[in-house]
């Protein structure tokens, strides 16, 4: 999925109206916008250049509370978003932080980083849900307790999802998507897509 499609479903999102949905249409709906956020977040902070993630995740995870909160019924602006990501430790400073890291460890801290962004959006979707669910009266120690354990547990499965599939093989196919890219056999939006679409299916 393009990072288009993506905001596309999340307009759909922001654009639709829950007031009669029942419980279960919610949660199908929130189930969906976080699997493809984080999803999307892996795939954009697989570019190894550090301290541009937060640039490229960032809109990411603010649409996606912004789409769960809309399911839930509360529309938020940008400053209200970043005050509750920092309420439970998902400040943007630090995930810039942690993600700019793992970019300074050669091809692997690369790989690390998708782990990290996929988890960190996974779990930021997850706890804005059980905040927006729970009438956003829950203390921020349950919220960070919440975060964290579900930060660690998502990204020990990517983790084990990506060595499973072989990070050598990952490696070898992006190199061979670059070969192409550089013998003019794809196009910059064609190599983009396909690099997504790799990165994705990990």
């Amino acid at each position: 999925m393009s990072v288009q499609d993506y905001k596309q479903v999340i307009d759909r999102v922001l654009a639709g109206d829950f007031d009669e949905a029942t419980d279960e249409e919610r949660r199908q709906a929130v189930e969906r916008i976080v699997q493809l956020s984080a999803v999307a977040a892996g795939a954009v902070a697989f570019q190894p250049i550090p301290l541009l993630d937060t640039v490229l995740v960032s809109p990411i995870q603010i649409a996606m509370v912004q789409a769960i909160g809309r399911i839930h019924g509360h529309k938020l602006d940008e400053k209200s978003i970043l005050e509750m990501l920092s309420t439970f430790g998902a400040s943007i400073l630090a995930q810039n932080v942690i993600l700019s890291a793992a970019k300074f460890v050669p091809v692997f801290g690369w790989l690390t980083a998708v782990s990290m962004a996929y988890a960190l959006t996974w779990a930021i979707g997850e706890v804005s849900d059980y905040y927006f669910r729970e009438g956003r009266g829950v203390s921020s120690e349950e919220l960070r307790e919440r975060f964290q354990s579900v930060y660690k547990a998502k990204k020990s499965e990517k983790e084990a999802s990506l060595k499973e599939a072989g990070s050598d093989r990952l490696k070898d196919r992006l190199a061979q998507l670059k070969e192409a890219l550089d013998a003019g056999l794809l196009t910059e939006e064609e190599f983009e897509q396909k690099r997504r679409d790799i990165l994705a299916a990990v």
